[in-house]
């Protein structure tokens, strides 16, 4: 397995890895740029550099040096010169990642039936009462919304309802809300989950074939039923399930990011964290997002799931994400559909709120709403101020 820590390398950096990003509450914004504390780890007495800058000894075997970072993917060299070794990451200056916030949701299926069941008493998908809370939550506090979706609502996911609803999957979704939904396409978007609720962990021993026929399956009906501008490049596989064959097949499909929790449980094992084994899984818990570079895939963890806990620990933990020093750059927030409703056994009546008081929190601490593509993407070149 890839060494990500470097740690049979006599000399390494003590932070900092290859992929991490990096934003302003990592060191000083400077013209153009950021100007990163970085420290080096190498045998006690030796003259080390980081691109070319000398390094400080401050304590036995620790190198300190300021290194400016200078555009989106930034090679950074450590050298030992008085053993010619060295140690090479790429970081990746994110600017865009500060002061922004989304909100997802993942297992969603039950709106798109209750709109095609009911599409005589909707006359726009926001007089729905689930996507109001969305609405709700964009137009008070300038949410961008990421909805992930099944293609199926088997029977498995129907029994957890009193009323046990009807089976449904997106090839009978109306095609009524199209224009709707493209109109609201800047801040609502749709992206694939997995074929259906259940199993658990469907992709973790997965293969390319399985993913790749589930996902075409759900983003070929939602530019049916939405349009193509609805789709999102990034995505929460259900239950941050997804080995290497098939992080590659959704790479390979276009999905630019993905996030998860990237935490371990109470074993010690990672949980909803993709291929990542724990010693990553650990590091990425304290970032906005790491890039696995030689994946071209960039992941984002999610801060706060707000179905989970009470909802004053709800508020607490996103106010612990704001302030965090290093993850409170973008700040993600998520919940499930299916605590939305009366009939779930696991109904949260007070649903709205907690995706309304997280909301609110973060634009009230000056946070704006974004997508993961807006803030993570590599600038065109046409971006550049110098070419405006």
């Amino acid at each position: 397995m890839r060494d990500y820590f470097m740690k049979d390398s006599p000399i390494r950096f003590s932070y900092f890895i290859d992929g991490d990003c990096v934003n302003d509450r990592d060191g000083e914004a400077i013209d153009g740029g950021i100007l990163l504390p970085l420290t080096v780890e190498a045998p006690a007495g030796h003259e080390v550099t980081v691109n070319a800058l000398p390094a400080a000894e401050k304590e036995p075997g620790r190198y300190t040096v300021s290194v400016p970072l200078r555009g989106y993917r930034n090679a950074v060299l450590a050298e030992d010169k008085t053993d010619g070794t060295e140690c090479r990451i790429n970081l990746f200056h994110m600017p865009k990642t500060m002061g922004r916030y989304r909100l997802s949701s993942d297992d969603n299926i039950l709106f798109l039936q209750d709109l095609t069941e009911k599409s005589e008493q909707y006359a726009s998908i926001f007089d729905h009462p689930y996507l109001a809370v969305y609405k709700k939550a964009h137009d008070l506090y300038g949410a961008k919304v990421h909805l992930n979706l099944f293609y199926e609502l088997n029977d498995e996911a129907r029994s957890h309802f009193a009323a046990r609803p009807n089976y449904f999957n997106l090839s009978m979704m109306t095609e009524k809300y199209k224009d709707e939904f493209r109109q609201n396409a800047d801040w609502l978007k749709l992206a694939f989950h997995a074929r259906a609720e259940y199993p658990d962990n469907p992709y973790a021993k997965g293969d390319a074939a399985t993913v790749t026929a589930d996902c075409i399956a759900v983003l070929r009906e939602i530019v049916r039923f939405a349009g193509p501008e609805n789709i999102s490049d990034s995505t929460t596989v259900h239950f941050g399930s997804g080995n290497l064959d098939v992080v590659r097949a959704l790479r390979a499909l276009g999905f630019r990011s993905l996030t998860g929790y990237f935490t371990l449980n109470s074993k010690g094992a990672p949980s909803v964290s993709y291929y990542c084994p724990a010693d990553l899984v650990s590091h990425i818990d304290g970032r906005d997002f790491w890039v696995d570079t030689e994946e071209d895939m960039v992941y984002g963890r999610i801060d706060k799931v707000l179905n989970l806990h009470t909802l004053e620990q709800v508020k607490a933990d996103v106010r612990t994400a704001i302030e965090h020093p290093h993850r409170g750059g973008f700040v993600s927030v998520m919940i499930h559909e299916q605590y939305f409703y009366p009939d779930y056994y696991h109904y949260l009546p007070d649903f709205e709120e907690r995706v309304l008081s997280a909301c609110r929190d973060l634009y009230e601490h000056g946070y704006v709403g974004a997508h993961i593509s807006e803030v993570t993407e590599q600038p065109h070149l046409r971006d550049f101020a110098a070419l405006q």
